[in-house]
């Protein structure tokens, strides 16, 4: 007899191998997975190794050899620009007839900080025997600087040093010198149309060419003041005077409304300013 067929199959190789490998995707699957996943890291790591280091702040090199932090030195050149840079330069470099040069500055470098900062508080009247541009150096710059900000003034003038390079020269500021001892030379206009009406209101304190006049008018010729002032502001200036307790008058003295002429009118005064004007551009380039 023929023994019966069993009902049983031997599994063929195809069935054997989907047995062994439920799901023949399974290997693409994961690698399409880990592809998606890593990319965004990659690409982020590529390109934070390709971004260019950020500058260094400024003033870091200045700060790190003065044992400060860049950001104070930062609010000492903005302080600087704000009631220094009229008369010394937007980069210290001096004014001609006004204020010295102050980068590489033999006499920066020779004082400490605390006479530097006694400077900016007290500033230089012309009468100091040390004055020898013959230019007023208003207490704290005119602006009414407070310490802490006169101090941060102080390290920016510090920044500005360069130990390696010559000082800068001062003999075009030495008009006292220069001079035989007179601080401003006259610059009369007699001919132009603001000098009657200055002479008439002004010049009794200030001088005939805006020279100044000693224990009386400071010199307009060489004052930063005007320099740095709009003719608004000067006119506004004029008009309500100055008192002897106001604490950026370092004459002691008041300085009359309208320089104690009430009738002279707005188109007066600004004649009278384009006379200072005048008067300072042939000052300044002389």
């Amino acid at each position: 007899m023929n023994p019966t067929p069993s009902t049983e199959q031997t599994p063929t190789a195809d069935q054997g191998a989907r047995g062994s490998n439920p799901d023949p995707y399974r290997w693409a699957t994961c690698g399409i997975a880990a592809l998606f996943t890593l990319t965004p890291i990659v690409t982020i790591a590529l390109v934070a190794l390709s971004r260019p280091t950020p500058p260094a702040p400024a003033w870091s090199v200045q700060a790190a050899a003065l044992d400060v932090e860049p950001h104070s030195i930062t609010l000492g050149a903005r302080a600087y620009q704000n009631a220094c840079a009229v008369c010394h330069g937007a980069s210290g470099e001096g004014i001609h007839v006004l204020g010295k040069p102050l980068r590489n500055s033999a006499f920066v470098q020779s004082e400490s900080d605390e006479a530097l900062q006694s400077l900016l508080v007290t500033g230089r009247p012309i009468s100091d025997p040390l004055n020898t541009s013959g230019a007023l150096m208003p207490p704290r710059g005119a602006k009414g600087i407070d310490d802490e900000s006169l101090a941060r003034v102080v390290l920016y003038l510090r920044a500005i040093q360069d130990p390696g390079a010559p000082t800068a020269s001062t003999d075009p500021w030495n008009r006292k010198g220069r001079e035989g001892g007179a601080a401003v030379a006259a610059v009369e206009l007699t001919a132009h149309p603001g000098y009657d009406l200055f002479v008439s209101s002004c010049a009794a304190c200030h001088g005939q060419g805006a020279e100044g006049v000693e224990e009386l008018g400071l010199p307009l010729s060489t004052s930063g003041f005007v320099r740095g002032s709009t003719d608004k502001d000067l006119i506004t200036f004029i008009k309500s005077g100055r008192s002897s307790w106001d604490e950026n008058n370092t004459t002691g003295l008041d300085m009359p409304p309208k320089g104690g002429n009430p009738a002279i009118n707005d188109e007066q005064l600004q004649a009278i300013v384009d006379y200072i004007r005048a008067v300072q551009k042939e000052a300044m380039g002389a």
